[in-house]
């Protein structure tokens, strides 16, 4: 599958990892079980196309005019510090135009992509994941405490923003989503491309490196991220749709 040897501290992320999707040198990703796909891993066009027909569908000037980014093309939270009176901004880019949902990206994923780069003692990312009894994987207790917040903290955001930044208009809100998953889910490919390219799963090449599997564990947790948003925005926003047509059918009947 990864196609490597791997270190006992890179065994179990990357079991993990092996039994989400199978990754070779030949293909970047796919499906472990291409007859039932898990939406979000989705590698077919129609992923690409419909996020692309979603964007241009948006008719708010505001959703589609563009902005000046003057460098804050990676404008997380994880990519600035802050206090009462200054705002320090780093990993700038080039200057460009970009949509305002795009340009938004980054900050709203990073409400999430913040959790799995925080440091603990060592000054190495926090695991978010721990072996249960019959060794699988779950959230440890102390991301189980976190996470409501952190997903209370982005409805917040998200709600202001559509109010304030697009005069509440909810059609964006799915767009905006759409793109802090994807964004995620690039994330967690580049941690595994990471892994890789410093030597990940080859004792021959990784015997310098410390502690490589800091990558696969914060890829997981992209995965993770990804998907608990997906199955509470996208699914939720599914249901009120079909709640809509239910009323509607009732009314015209």
């Amino acid at each position: 599958r990864f196609g490597y040897r791997n270190s006992d501290g890179e065994r179990i992320p990357k079991n993990s990892l092996e039994s989400t999707f199978v990754l070779n040198d030949e293909e970047h990703s796919k499906f472990s079980n291409n007859d039932d796909p898990h939406p979000i891993f989705d590698t077919g066009l129609d992923q690409w196309k419909s996020l692309l027909e979603l964007a241009l569908s948006m008719d708010h000037p505001s959703a589609t005019n563009r902005i000046w980014t003057c460098g804050l093309n990676d404008g997380g939270l994880h990519n600035l510090f802050l206090n009462e009176e200054n705002l320090w901004m780093f990993d700038l880019g080039e200057p460009s135009l970009e949509p305002v949902p795009a340009f938004l990206t980054k900050f709203l994923m990073s409400f999430f992509h913040a959790l799995g780069m925080e440091e603990d003692e060592k000054g190495d990312w926090v695991v978010r994941f721990e072996q249960d009894e019959n060794g699988k994987l779950r959230l440890t207790e102390k991301t189980k405490e976190l996470l409501p917040k952190v997903i209370s903290s982005f409805n917040i955001t998200v709600d202001r923003l559509i109010n304030e930044l697009f005069d509440g208009y909810e059609k964006v809100r799915v767009l905006l989503v759409r793109y802090v998953v994807t964004q995620l889910i690039s994330d967690s490919a580049f941690c595994i491309e990471k892994w890789r390219t410093k030597g990940g799963g080859d004792e021959s090449r990784s015997d310098h490196q410390y502690y490589l599997e800091k990558w696969l564990w914060r890829a997981l947790w992209d995965i993770y991220a990804s998907e608990e948003l997906r199955r509470r925005y996208l699914t939720r926003m599914m249901f009120k749709r079909q709640l809509e047509n239910r009323h509607l059918d009732s009314f015209l009947g």
